[in-house]
């Protein structure tokens, strides 16, 4: 099977790393900085290709990658920014990489997220995106990408698997989140918190994507582990992978929490009290245990970065 992998970031370099084991993998990025440079350095190791490219200003080598690939991952998208940039990202790009992966009906894998529902074991609604209203400029535009996607490769009769994933981790994550969870750990400081996140790791995903890239099939889940897992369960395993023997464990009220915390980790707090259906993640794979090493090894990962002074979310 030859995959491409469209976006070079955490989630992707575990895909990539995982499939690469029995496929052709190609990983294309639009620029690198130096955590970037490290992925695709862990992924050229791997023996996965990497390709420059700008999808919007190179549409006809887009369209050649994607003639040559018998799966396109789109892992494209942006979490923060204005509306015009989250509307690039999240809807404009994954309608052209739709519009050309159905007309030469290839199966196409879209990476998006969390839409705005909340509520006790919330399940995929039929039909798709019914009933769903976004408050964020993230959730609205991720949407709307849903929407022109899946559109798209159903009125051209072509395959579309679309994964809306929970908490994603694994050890190469240097999103904002886990380099906070990171500080606080170096400094021998366990936040006690009430919160619990529904989670993924980015290698159960790796492993949904195979699964889904062999049946073709057209759907759309929630990928997730079925247990929520405590913030405070990330703090303790990262101080754990630093080497940490001795802590400070603070209790701080979500009153406080929803002051001080970063304001991207703040508009995740709505989550907290809802868990999601992981019932299509669990068909697709089996096991969903929570992986305590993957938060062990991410904070070994990011004190290298942080050694090497390159230590920036991404």
């Amino acid at each position: 099977m030859k995959y491409l992998i469209l976006g070079l970031g955490f989630v992707g370099t575990h895909i990539a790393e995982y499939l690469s084991e029995h496929n052709d993998v190609t990983v294309t990025y639009k620029s690198l900085n130096p955590v970037k440079e490290l992925y695709s350095k862990i992924l050229k190791e791997k023996k996965v290709s990497l390709i420059k490219l700008d999808p919007l200003n190179e549409k006809e080598k887009l369209e050649r990658e994607i003639e040559d690939h018998d799966t396109i991952v789109n892992m494209i998208g942006e979490i923060q920014g204005s509306y015009k940039a989250l509307e690039i990202a999240n809807v404009t790009i994954p309608k052209l990489i739709a519009e050309l992966s159905s007309k030469n009906k290839k199966m196409l894998i879209h990476f998006s997220g969390l839409l705005g529902i909340i509520g006790n074991n919330v399940k995929s609604e039929t039909p798709h995106l019914a009933g769903i209203t976004p408050q964020t400029d993230f959730e609205k535009t991720k949407l709307e990408g849903e929407k022109v996607v899946y559109d798209t490769c159903k009125s051209n009769d072509s395959p579309i698997a679309i994964l809306r994933p929970t908490l994603v981790y694994g050890r190469y994550s240097a999103h904002i989140q886990f380099i906070t969870m990171y500080k606080f750990a170096k400094r021998g400081i366990i936040p006690k918190l009430s919160f619990s996140f529904n989670t993924i790791s980015a290698n159960s995903i790796a492993k949904m994507i195979e699964a889904l890239s062999e049946s073709k099939e057209t759907t759309y889940f929630y990928a997730t582990e079925c247990n929520p897992v405590n913030v405070s369960k990330f703090f303790e395993l990262m101080a754990k992978g630093l080497g940490r023997n001795k802590n400070i464990e603070i209790p701080i009220p979500e009153s406080l929490a929803k002051i001080v915390l970063p304001s991207y980790i703040k508009s995740l707090l709505k989550y907290t009290r809802s868990t999601y259906d992981c019932s299509k993640s669990s068909e697709l794979i089996g096991d969903l245990s929570f992986d305590e090493k993957e938060i062990i090894e991410n904070a070994s990962f990011l004190h290298n970065l942080d050694v090497n002074n390159i230590l920036i979310p991404t």
